[in-house]
């Protein structure tokens, strides 16, 4: 055997895209423990630099049974630059492209442009480079103007979160706690929340709860983007899954984060 072909299995493993570890979720098990379920949903606050880091430890987990596919609350119209930083290298001009998409330049700073965000996308491209999961597709519909009515809408956007599982992978979706709830929501006359529009049997959708802090987040309009205390009083759990064993609830359980959000600016963009 010569040197050269020695060498070349160590070359290739040396080149091989590490994967990115992920932390424990207590009772995340309980998530994964029914085979029919395929879109495993969290509501989160957007804007903290911890809700991203617990979502891909969610996504970690479960790819380590199931293949994934992960869908994130971004405008469907910038899907295939996601999909192009997804294959980059990660380099500047990478990530100069694509942060000039609508999304990080809107005035609307909402949590969804923010640094942890971006990080997350990083993050996710290591996971999709080393085969941890199959893609990340954007499910905010693009095809509505200001004059959709909020049902035309969430079902919109369940539509892009089946039409993801296609592939017969589960998704696992971070999507604003609004959105992640399986009953009507009273407000606006009433309508259902994209994970209601799921299918019951195949969804198990889960409320992130902190233990109070902040988050950067819009209150109204673009002036009143910035770091805003939690509007839920504290609740000091530690850091798990707790199921709810009531079937008319909002949520099918909750995943308390163990410990208050900081608010995560947002991403600078070129």
């Amino acid at each position: 055997m010569s040197l050269f072909t020695a060498l070349v299995p160590l070359l290739v493993a040396t080149a091989a895209p590490t994967e990115p570890p992920c932390t424990v979720i207590p009772g995340w098990e309980q998530v994964l423990a029914d085979e029919a379920v395929r879109f495993v949903i969290l509501g989160e606050m957007h804007g903290s630099n911890e809700m991203p880091t617990l979502f891909a430890d969610a996504v970690c987990l479960t790819a380590r049974d199931r293949p994934v596919v992960v869908a994130l609350e971004q405008d469907a119209a910038d899907q295939a630059a996601i999909d192009a930083y997804l294959a980059s290298d990660g380099g500047s001009e990478a990530r100069r492209a694509l942060l000039q998409t609508p999304m990080w330049n809107s005035p609307m700073k909402d949590g969804r442009s923010s640094e942890a965000y971006f990080r997350l996308f990083e993050t996710l491209r290591q996971m999709r480079q080393s085969g941890t999961i199959q893609s990340v597709v954007a499910y905010q519909p693009s095809r509505f103007d200001g004059h959709s009515t909020p049902t035309e809408y969430e079902t919109a956007m369940a539509e892009l979160v089946q039409a993801a599982g296609q592939s017969g992978a589960t998704v696992v979706a971070l999507a604003g706690n609004i959105h992640a709830m399986r009953t009507q929501v009273p407000w606006q006359g009433g309508y259902m929340p994209m994970a209601g529009h799921l299918p019951r049997e195949a969804t198990v959708t889960l409320n992130v709860v902190a233990d109070g802090g902040e988050s950067w987040n819009c209150q109204g309009g673009p002036d009143t983007c910035r770091a805003n205390s939690s509007p839920s009083p504290p609740q000091p759990h530690q850091r798990g899954v707790k199921l709810s064993a009531r079937d008319g609830e909002p949520f099918s359980g909750v995943l308390y984060l163990g410990g208050p959000t900081t608010a995560s600016p947002p991403q600078q963009t070129p």
